[in-house]
């Protein structure tokens, strides 16, 4: 597939709000990894859940439906209205530092680490442990880095740069619901691991989104890390 300049692009976190109401609607993203992470988390019921990176707030909105108490952190202002409209603004932070420490059952972060640069990376995790309280768990996912060289998934059109796996490099791809172009970061799994460890997470478990066949290639399209304290 060609790219095609006349599409959206997200180039960085401030600005997925371009892009807001096409994440709204993506259902095969919600199929796969948001179906993927309730199965993770288990019972939410009356627990205390921050979604850190939240967007306009839709998987925040189904985690209160199911009983969570659910507070939403997003850096860009207008996800934050979009997130009040679905959840109430007493669950908002409007700062980084309004969100309290040693607080939170659940920590989630979801899409956000592939998007941001390696001093933002290690910032959040080192925010989430802050956040979480001794016995919690956070559920940090994104796109699979083990796919890097897929050209096509059900989700996305890829362009691979022919950059090794084990090289952290920027790449473009386009998402089959909505349309949009975004530039992410390649980082290879064991990366993250490393920034988990010195942030003083350990990891409790792995989860990946259901495989799947497109053109002969085996894809999970997303990880997703349960991590401790």
């Amino acid at each position: 597939m060609t790219q095609d300049n006349s599409k959206k692009l997200v180039a960085d976190q401030k600005t997925w709000n371009v892009v807001a109401k096409e994440l709204e609607g993506e259902n095969l993203k919600l199929a796969s990894y948001d179906n993927t992470l309730m199965y993770a988390i288990g019972d939410i019921r009356d627990k205390k859940v921050l979604d850190y990176g939240a967007g306009p707030g839709v998987l925040a909105l189904g985690l209160q439906k199911m009983g969570a108490d659910v507070k939403v952190w997003d850096i860009n202002n207008e996800m934050r209205e979009k997130a009040e409209e679905k959840i109430g603004a007493e669950n908002i932070y409007s700062d980084i530092g309004q969100v309290p420490q040693n607080f939170f059952n659940i920590i989630i972060c979801n899409l956000v680490l592939c998007i941001v640069p390696e001093a933002e990376v290690k910032n959040i995790v080192e925010n989430i442990k802050k956040f979480l309280i001794e016995t919690g768990s956070a559920y940090i996912g994104f796109c699979n880095p083990k796919i890097f060289t897929v050209a096509e998934s059900n989700l996305d059109f890829r362009f691979p740069t022919g950059d090794k796996y084990e090289n952290n490099h920027d790449y473009k791809k386009i998402k089959k619901e909505g349309g949009y172009e975004i530039i992410e970061t390649h980082r290879p799994i064991e990366w993250y691991e490393k920034v988990y460890a010195e942030a003083g997470l350990k990891s409790a478990d792995t989860f990946f989104t259901p495989e799947y066949e497109l053109k002969g290639n085996k894809i999970k399209d997303f990880v997703i890390f349960k991590l401790q304290k």
